[in-house]
């Protein structure tokens, strides 16, 4: 469908919407395990530095018990979902399909399920997470981070951790949010305020903050 069709054939996309829908709450209602939600980018190669911190925080945490949610694509998320897998873990990738990107044919997953709405993805991937995990990423990773902010700043979401790992890749995007006039209740004193949002470099810190 192209945009146009959205709206001129407003039944079948109710239809496609609500089949989304109920195929993302079936699929996380089955994981009884604790959800942690992972994002960052396509584009970090296996061997980097982000890469490999990712594969082994996933695999750590799913030796904890949790399962892991990414958006079922390549660099970060095929990172998450390797370490989770590796784990013996839920390992489960929410693919958006009008997302150019190649898909990932890789066995890492325990569930994989595509989406053609993008808003009813991010739904599914935030809405059962005891946490949401940031790596860094480019306007995608960060409409994602910006979202979540949100959600938690409005109360929509409940209160579960925001975690972005790599100090030094974030530090600039943080200060030039302190810096500018219209700060909201994610600072303090002219601050991040790190009981909202954390800012880690090390897997241990992560596992530290999920076990408050």
């Amino acid at each position: 469908m192209v945009n146009k069709d959205y709206w001129e054939f407003s039944e079948e996309t109710v239809k496609q919407v609500s089949k989304e829908m109920k195929k993302g709450l079936n699929t996380i209602n089955k994981i009884n395990n604790d959800i942690i939600t992972i994002f960052g980018s396509s584009q970090i190669e296996e061997g980097k530095n982000d890469y490999e911190h990712c594969k082994k925080t996933a695999f750590e945490l799913g030796k904890k018990g949790y399962a892991i949610i990414t958006g079922g694509g390549q660099g970060i998320m095929h990172a998450a979902n390797t370490g989770a897998k590796k784990a013996g873990a839920p390992s489960i990738g929410i693919r958006a399909i009008l997302i150019e990107e190649k898909e990932v044919k890789d066995n890492i997953y325990t569930e994989k399920i595509d989406f053609e709405f993008v808003f009813l993805r991010r739904f599914i991937m935030y809405v059962k997470s005891k946490a949401w995990i940031f790596y860094p990423g480019g306007i995608g990773t960060l409409d994602e981070l910006f979202e979540c902010m949100q959600l938690k700043y409005t109360g929509i979401r409940d209160k579960k951790p925001i975690i972005c790992v790599n100090k030094k890749y974030w530090k600039g995007l943080f200060k030039w949010m302190e810096e500018n006039p219209y700060k909201n209740r994610f600072f303090k004193h002219g601050k991040i305020d790190l009981k909202l949002v954390h800012l880690v470099d090390s897997t241990e810190e992560i596992l530290k903050i999920l076990e408050k």
